[in-house]
């Protein structure tokens, strides 16, 4: 080793440098490496490459993790943590609409001291699972309160709006505030619940801040038919619901086509699920810029079908994966997601869909200037995942390919050091047990 210094713009030494060595290095912005190493500062990568060199350049603790791969942290770029409590309890019922309806009923039957734990449980199985950044959507306080004490994660809270109805405005909680890492964003539904003068004043107001939009585009095929002609199980909901008739005119086109009208589509859109889309589309989405993000377990459960990851990655969408919600999902493995996606859409490689699982999410969510690969003055929220004496050339097909019953045994490193999976990482609820 050479003994020098380490400051700000120095490669050098200090008390506070960490190298992490593994067998392979995957760094998403790179060729995968072997026997090679991070070092981290301060909660920052300094730099990577082979072990040799890295111990060589620089001083400090060695941590060799042996037998394992070092990657980025995974980002879940779409989920639903205030429907935890409904794990198990939500059945596949071959109608994407009659699930909504059971949806709403189950939902309501959810009892204040449920919360807490059922958040708390999907939390910990998020860390377990290597996320290290979400983009969570939901309805209620309930997660914006345990953002604001202790919350583990980076990313974004999108309240969401449903709004089918021009003349009655929406109700927006009085304030909006997320913390230094975790901000605060308006979403819009779907564009079939939330009227377009709705859809165009949520992404304005998201567009002053600065922070991306989402919604739900194109998940089921009632979708595309009540869009286009008007008629179908989603007619029947809004009727059920005393929404119909409507106080605008249905756009008679696709989903993206209609969001595309209404100038709401950009590289700060995050169109999420994208299964019913057909090459038209895909064109729009991939000349807007927007991103796609992709919910396989979520889109099997529902029987809605499957979005096809290698026409979008064609086109040159950005594509990001989330889990959904314990409602329509039986976990919140991102692996797991990664598996389903190389089973459907075989035609993807293994590099594609990780880099989806990675560098994708934080696109999507705009954090790439801090996750979603292994880059000097990233942010060191990287993973570490027990792999065995695997080969470089197998790293990528274990890492996406293997793991649908469950995620691998790893540890996210975070400032040099592992981030402890606690029972209770935030404050109680008002009101909960």
């Amino acid at each position: 080793m050479t003994d020098s210094l380490f400051s700000p713009g120095d490669d050098r030494f200090s008390d506070g440098l960490a190298i992490h060595a593994a067998r392979i290095l995957l760094p998403v912005e790179g060729p995968v490496m072997e026997n090679a190493a991070v070092v981290v500062f301060e909660g920052r990568v300094v730099d990577a490459g082979p072990a040799h060199e890295m111990r060589a350049k620089y001083m400090g603790t060695i941590h060799d993790h042996g037998d394992s791969i070092i990657c980025p942290g995974l980002i879940n770029a779409h989920c639903h943590l205030e429907l935890s409590p409904l794990r198990w309890r939500l059945s596949p019922s071959g109608s994407f609409f009659q699930w909504v309806r059971t949806l709403v009923e189950a939902r309501e039957q959810i009892q204040p001291s449920e919360w807490q734990g059922a958040v708390d449980q999907a939390v910990d199985e998020l860390l377990k699972g290597g996320v290290v950044a979400i983009g969570d959507v939901g309805n209620l306080p309930v997660i914006p309160e345990m953002i604001l004490h202790n919350w583990p994660f980076r990313g974004i809270f999108f309240q969401e709006i449903i709004a089918p109805r021009q003349h009655i405005a929406p109700e927006v909680p009085d304030t909006i505030d997320g913390t230094e890492q975790f901000g605060m964003a308006l979403s819009a539904h779907a564009p079939y619940s939330v009227a377009p003068s709705h859809i165009k004043a949520i992404k304005l107001w998201d567009s002053i801040k600065g922070i991306p939009f989402s919604i739900h585009v194109a998940e089921s095929e009632d979708e595309v038919i009540f869009l286009r002609k008007g008629t179908g199980a989603l007619r029947e909901l809004l009727e059920e619901k005393g929404h119909w008739p409507l106080d605008y005119a249905l756009p008679c086109s696709s989903p993206v086509r209609y969001l595309e009208s209404l100038g709401v589509l950009d590289s700060d859109t995050i169109c999420v699920h994208c299964v019913h889309t057909d090459e038209e589309d895909l064109e729009i989405l991939a000349k807007a810029g927007a991103h796609a993000c992709l919910c396989p377990r979520s889109n099997m459960f529902l029987g809605v079908g499957s979005p096809d990851i290698t026409a979008m990655l064609k086109k040159g969408i950005n594509v990001a994966i989330g889990t959904d919600s314990l409602a329509s999902n039986d976990r919140l493995s991102i692996f797991a997601e990664m598996s389903s996606l190389a089973s459907i859409c075989p035609d993807a490689s293994p590099e594609e869909i990780f880099r989806a699982a990675t560098l994708g999410g934080a696109r999507a969510l705009g954090l790439e200037q801090d996750l979603g690969s292994i880059r000097r003055g990233k942010a060191a929220d990287i993973l570490v995942v027990r792999s065995g004496p695997i080969p470089q050339k197998d790293a990528l097909e274990f890492m996406v390919r293997t793991w649908a019953d469950g995620p691998p045994e790893c540890q996210i490193l975070s400032r040099g050091a592992g981030v402890k999976v606690r029972k209770s990482h935030r404050r109680r609820i008002a009101g909960t047990a």
